[in-house]
């Protein structure tokens, strides 16, 4: 036996209309996540500048605290700088990868 027309009909038109339903809300749930990760890609560039700002700080903290001991010759100063500026280049060689 064969369906009425009308029926198949009907029925496609439902299926079609949850379809466009579905889509419409992908569509907005799309918007939501790409407005997350905008705001995720703002946090992240203000936490890498903060950190920037923080090695810079750590570094001359790093520096005073080498000259600032007592009893300590230029020979050792100069090694505690070198090690200090090797430890800088490692954790901005671990950033930028």
């Amino acid at each position: 036996m064969i369906a009425d027309p009308q029926i198949v009909f009907n029925a496609l038109n439902y299926k079609i209309h949850q379809l466009l339903s579905v889509c419409d809300q992908m569509k907005h749930e799309r918007h939501l996540l790409q407005v997350k990760i905008t705001e995720y890609d703002v946090q992240i560039a203000d936490l890498n500048r903060q950190l920037q700002e923080l090695e810079e700080k750590n570094k001359k903290l790093q520096l005073a605290r080498a000259f600032e001991t007592s009893g300590i010759d230029t020979r050792d100063a100069k090694l505690k700088i070198g090690r200090i500026v090797r430890e800088i280049d490692k954790c901005m060689a671990l950033l930028n990868k």
